[in-house]
């Protein structure tokens, strides 16, 4: 059993033996390295790089245990390295030599601090310490050399000694590690300091040249390249060692200021780029981006003090993009000729092989000593390049557009050049013209053709201007001092004929003869062809080509004139109207519309003889004058044949159209007493024919001028004169905001006979034009002049009130009428952009050339402009771009189909064209809140027409105005943070909310009491119509289970702006309004409207048009709400009613009164009846015993008040009315 024991203690023991034994093993793995092969050290060994015959040891900890090499004994051992800085876990080298020499050994063991060898591009590996101590196995610790551009230590063995190092590296990366021999490492060191001097003073020299070369040539391009060469020059100081010497700082921030200087390079040459291709003079999104590429280049050089790896990473970055970029801009402005680029071709090819070879380097790819100082030489070698670039082309003696600032002859050749002209010199003594080489290339000419005798010369001219050219020159020889200015024709190789403008002058001798003659020859061709087409568009119609009505009568004129003097010349005038010719344009389409023009024209032009003419005198209406016919009794079968080529057939969208005219012939009688007389008497016998029915002719007849109107034309004139012509405005709202944002001015003649009248609907503006143009003068001026005084009166900076003024006159297109037109605006009467000026579209299409340039014309001199009745012409939307206009004005039409879908997709259409046009919509015609709802909802900014108000006199502008001003006034804050009123609104709802119950109960009640009209007729109404009363109680439980009240539709409201506005001009007038919606009125007003008797009973129905008046109405809040929502507010028609001045006896305005002489007047436009509107809630009634009598105030205020007191009559009238007076406010608007 003892031994047994023994065993078990035995095997217990040597388990344990083995354990420890394991453990010891795996703790020393760590740090134990196997024995190391030394690196024998020969005397003849200049270098020898340690870093690929020693071992390197990554992330063992803070202490590495070794084996040492074996000495000559075969004994080794073993040592332990702990780290400098506990915690870091360095990098170890282990390496061991050997001296097998019989004498003792001395070797500097060096790693440059900075190698651009294998540095990287990403996260580069920039300036660091490399050894942060040597230990030896044996022997002193070796000596550490001060250096600043590597680390130094002097290493010594003995003769036969076997020396272990391990070296601790300070860094990331492993350094490259070299033995040297001392004596070779410092002539190695001189050696590159030899070079780097060099290098240092060939940059130097050639930036300190480019600095001061600018002085002398003012060129950007010097200081961009000499920005360069400095940049290069302090990154090669940074890289030599020496910029932390010059300027005393520290060697171990090296990493910074290299980072900074390549930032700095890179931006250099970004700047130099940019500076020298005038990259800045493209557009502006290149010049924004090449702007930021320099601020983002510049932003590293600071980036670089807090980073410097980051920096420098973006910054070698940059130069692949710089060299890519500036290849692509230089090889495409040398392909676009540019001597700039191609004289960098050459810089720009070295930069990218500069690049490429650094990249390559960089990554490790390339290695040596040799290929770190060829990537340096290069380097410099660029910057010499650029700077020779950069001398070479601004001294270029050739370039004078370059070589510095240009003489007086140099300045004067280039503005030749630029001006397109050549010179042209006549040698009088050798009878010889020379040109210039460009003329000849220009006609196709061989070289020097033109350049010879004036014989030779003048075979090139045209024969039409051959003798004026020869009389011209021969009149220059005989004098002295003469001047030529003519144009001639000069062949070209095609046979055709070019245009030539010369101006010259004679040289004279030093005895004053005239021995040669120099001058410019331009060419002017294009310019000819311009104005010939201007001219034949002033008198021909642009779709026919047929004569307009101008070239008629300039013919007609000359045919009269001859026909008075010769008897056998009878001029004759037959005038054609296509019957119905406007339901075709509808049906068809314009483009269809036009076609079928185009056929008329041909046909009627078959019918002329040699002498004769037909011409497009209006829309659809021709006229043809005869000078062959010698007998009146073949005109009308003359015409008949005429008639009967219109009725043909005309295949048009796979149908037949059959068109009539009404024909009128008139014949030269020698009664006529004007030119155009013969015209007119055709025009007449047309109407004659058209009154008896389509399709038909009639023949001129003297009894006819008897039908003619008298001379409405020179009472026009002197109505001008008399101040019988009365301005009318109609306002324009904004719709957004439902303000009042302008009007529109219309011209109305007091007749004296006709009343009030439209002067154009009476006056025919074609055979009169000069009184229609002191007509839109007039309205012109005194529109500005009221504008001014609207402006003073109502100034609103952001958004002032204008004025447009319709100046859609055939006579716009006259030179005087645009003189006229700009001495007006040139008045500064109102500021620019408040006056707009309206032109029809059926006008400027007409002649779209000519109107382009006159409508240009018209906005230079500071008036908007808008285009009137658009969608009723025959618009092309290429124009419309064209055009100048700043406004586009919907016909009245289109917004009154807009309640259909067809209509409304036309006007969304419409309005969106327009916005894409950056042009601003205005819709003229508004006459239902359903029509402002709908243009509202697709964007439309502007709105006129009856719904808003009808058209007022100057002075009901003006009151309104006041009314405006004062309630904005009364809107605008006081105090910190709320309106004056406010406080006055609290209390006027918390006291009628009081006597809710009562007044609930009482509601019932006068609606049973009140129907009767005798009963309704002795009360006034006290609120004006479309007004609404809303207690804030609760509404009878009965009205809202019936769902609504009588009355209740949804009436226009007014926008509480306006609303007040209305109360301050009932506060103004006197009428009295009830306790919730206006203020108390003055004692004395009060008191003088009692003594008055009250106005009969019965004298005017409710306005309403009701039979009789019942209590104000109530809505709970959703009622309103959905009122609000369904309706936009009319905020300016009561208003504008309360303005007008409206006669008390009649209910219309003052201006519609009946004339002296008992003749009815023409009834200017009236605002129709509301479809689809229910009558608004009654008004608070009155007593009669204070019913006020306003027949002491003014009128325009006595008419306010009395249709605010409900006083005016209004007919009640049929659908059928309604549509009748809305057809007569479309003609009169006219």
């Amino acid at each position: 059993m003892l031994k047994g024991g023994r065993g078990k203690r035995d095997r217990g023991t040597s388990w344990l033996g083995i354990a420890a034994a394991a453990i010891l093993w795996t703790l020393g793995l760590a740090g134990h390295a196997a024995a190391l092969t030394p690196i024998p050290v020969q005397d003849d060994q200049d270098r020898v790089e340690i870093t690929n015959l020693g071992e390197a040891y990554e992330g063992r900890g803070d202490s590495l245990q070794v084996e040492t090499a074996a000495g000559q004994d075969g004994v080794s051992g073993r040592m332990t390295v702990r780290a400098s800085v506990p915690g870091t876990s360095p990098n170890w080298m282990v390496f061991a030599l050997t001296n097998k020499t019989d004498k003792s050994l001395e070797r500097l063991l060096t790693a440059d601090r900075y190698s651009v060898v294998g540095s990287g591009t990403v996260w580069p590996d920039l300036d660091a310490r490399r050894i942060e101590s040597v230990t030896p196995s044996v022997g002193f610790v070796p000596e550490r050399i001060k250096n600043d551009k590597a680390d130094v230590f002097r290493l010594t063995l003995e003769p036969g000694q076997t020396i272990t190092y391990v070296a601790e590296l300070a860094g990331e990366h492993f350094a490259r590690l070299y033995l040297w021999k001392p004596i070779d490492y410092e002539i190695k060191s001189r050696d590159r300091q030899l070079f780097n001097g060099a290098m240092l003073g060939l940059t130097g020299l050639l930036a300190i040249f480019l600095t001061a070369i600018f002085a002398a040539n003012h060129k950007l391009i010097f200081p961009a390249a000499a920005l360069v060469s400095w940049t290069v020059l302090s990154y090669l100081c940074v890289d030599f060692g020496f910029f932390h010497k010059l300027f005393n700082l520290r060697p171990e921030d090296n990493a910074v200021y290299r980072a900074a200087g390549e930032a700095a390079v890179a931006s250099s040459f970004v700047i130099f780029l940019s500076t020298f291709l005038r990259l800045g003079l493209w557009h502006g999104m290149v010049r924004m981006m090449i702007g930021v590429w320099m601020v983002a280049q510049l932003t590293l050089i600071a980036v670089a003090v807090i980073d410097p790896r980051l920096a420098a990473t973006f910054a070698r970055l940059s130069f692949l993009m710089i060299g890519g970029v500036g290849g692509l801009f230089t090889i495409f402005l040398a392909f676009k000729g540019q001597d700039r680029a191609l004289s960098l071709v050459p810089t720009w090819l070295l930069l990218l092989v500069w690049i490429f070879a650094t990249g390559m380097t960089l990554s490790g790819r390339m290695s040596g000593d040799i290929v770190v100082s060829s990537l340096i030489a290069g380097l410099v070698l660029v910057v010499i390049l650029m700077g020779f670039t950069v001398t070479q082309f601004a001294f270029r003696s050739s370039d004078a557009a370059y070589a510095g600032a240009p003489t007086e002859l140099q300045g004067r050749s280039l503005a030749l050049a630029a001006s397109g002209s050549t010179v042209w010199e006549w040698n009088i003594r050798r009878d010889e013209i020379k040109v210039s080489p460009e003329v000849e290339i220009a006609l196709s000419l061989m070289p020097g053709e033109l350049s010879t005798k004036v014989d030779e010369f003048l075979r090139h001219v045209h024969p039409t201007d051959k003798e004026r050219f020869r009389v011209m020159m021969m009149s220059a020889q005989e004098r002295s001092g003469v001047r030529i200015r003519t144009d001639f024709r000069l062949r070209h190789s095609d046979n055709s004929w070019r245009w030539f403008e010369l101006e010259a002058a004679s040289v004279p001798n030093s005895d004053g003869r005239t021995l040669r003659c120099v001058g410019l020859l331009r060419d002017v061709s294009d310019m000819k062809r311009a104005h010939e087409r201007l001219l034949h568009d002033a008198v021909h119609c642009s779709l026919t080509g047929l004569p307009n009505r101008e070239l008629f009568m300039d013919r007609l004129k000359c045919v009269v004139v001859r026909a008075k003097t010769d008897s056998g010349i009878r001029p004759a005038v037959i005038f054609i109207d296509l019957d119905k010719f406007k339901s075709i344009n509808s049906s068809f389409g314009l483009v269809r519309g036009d076609s079928l023009l185009l056929t008329v024209a041909r046909r009627l032009q078959r019918h002329l003889g040699p002498h004769d003419t037909v011409a497009r005198v209006g829309g659809d209406q021709f006229a043809m004058l005869f000078v062959g016919e010698r007998e009146a009794r073949n005109l009308p079968a003359l015409a008949e044949r005429v008639r009967r080529s219109l009725r043909a057939p005309i295949p048009l969208a796979n149908q037949e159209v059959i068109l009539t005219g009404s024909i009128g012939i008139a014949a030269w009688d020698e009664n006529q007493s004007a030119d155009g007389d013969l015209l007119k008497d055709a025009e007449l016998a047309m109407y004659r024919a058209k009154r008896s029915g389509a399709d038909r002719i009639e023949v001129f007849d003297a009894a006819m001028r008897r039908d003619r109107e008298p001379n409405i034309a020179a009472e026009l004139g002197k109505a001008v004169e008399k101040g019988q012509l009365k301005v009318l405005y109609q306002p324009i709202v904004y719709l957004p905001t439902k303000e009042l944002a302008g009007f529109e001015a219309f011209v109305r003649w007091e007749h004296p006979k006709l009343g009030l009248v439209n002067p154009a609907s009476i006056v025919d503006e074609a055979n009169e034009p000069d009184a229609m143009v002191k007509a839109s003068a007039y309205l012109l001026l005194r529109a500005a002049k009221d504008a001014a005084r609207w402006l003073a009166e109502l100034p609103r900076p952001e958004r002032p009130l204008f004025v447009t003024v319709n100046i859609s006159s055939p006579q716009i297109f006259k030179p005087e009428s645009i003189q006229e037109i700009r001495h007006i605006l040139g008045r500064n009467i109102v500021p620019p952009g408040t006056l707009r000026l309206e032109i029809a579209e059926n006008l400027v299409m007409s002649n779209p050339e000519q109107a382009i340039e006159v409508l240009k014309v018209l906005r230079g001199s500071g008036a908007e402009l808008a285009l009137d009745e658009f969608g009723t012409g025959y618009s092309s939307l290429a124009y419309l771009n064209r055009f100048p206009f700043d406004t586009i004005k919907v016909c009245r039409g289109l917004v009154r189909s807009s309640g259909t879908a067809s209509g409304a997709a036309i006007m969304r259409s419409m309005v969106a064209l327009a916005h894409e046009l950056s042009k601003t919509v205005v819709a003229e015609g508004v006459e239902r809140a359903d029509e402002a709802t709908f243009l509202r909802s697709i964007g439309c900014e502007y709105a006129q027409g009856y719904h808003f108000g009808e058209p007022i006199p100057e002075r009901a502008v003006a009151q309104l105005l006041k009314m405006v001003r004062r309630s904005e006034r009364k809107m605008q804050p006081r105090g910190f943070f709320r309106p004056k009123f406010k406080s006055a609104a609290k209390k006027v709802v918390e006291k009628a909310a009081r006597p809710a119950a009562a007044i609930a109960k009482s509601v019932g009640a006068e609606q049973k009491s009140l129907t009767s009209p005798s009963q309704a007729s002795t009360r006034t109404a006290a609120l004006p119509a479309g007004s609404v009363v809303r207690h804030r109680h609760k509404p009878d439980p009965k009205i809202l289970a019936n769902g609504s009240t009588q009355g209740s539709g949804a009436p226009a409201m007014l926008s509480k702006k306006h609303s007040d506005a209305l109360r301050d001009a009932v506060k103004a007038s006197g009428p009295a309004l009830p306790p919730a919606a206006a203020p108390t009125l003055p004692l004395e007003l009060l008191q003088s409207m009692e003594r008055r008797p009250a106005p009969p009973q019965g004298a005017r129905p409710p306005a309403n048009g009701h039979a009789g008046s019942v209590a104000p109405q109530f809505r709970t809040v959703e009622q309103e709400a959905a009122a609000q929502r369904q309706a936009i507010v009319a905020p300016l028609s009561d208003a504008l009613a309360r303005a007008t001045g409206s006669d008390p006896t009649t209910g219309r305005p003052a201006a519609l009164r009946p004339p002296a002489n008992g003749m009815s007047p023409v009834p200017p436009p009236e605002p129709p009846l509301r479809l689809n509107e229910t009558p608004p809630p009654p008004p608070v009634i009155a007593s009669p015993a204070q019913q006020p009598d306003f027949s002491t105030l003014p009128p325009s205020i006595a008419a306010s008040l009395a249709r605010l007191a409900g006083n005016a009559p209004v007919k009640e009238e049929s659908s059928a009315d309604n549509t009748s007076r809305t057809e007569q406010k479309i003609a009169s608007k006219g």
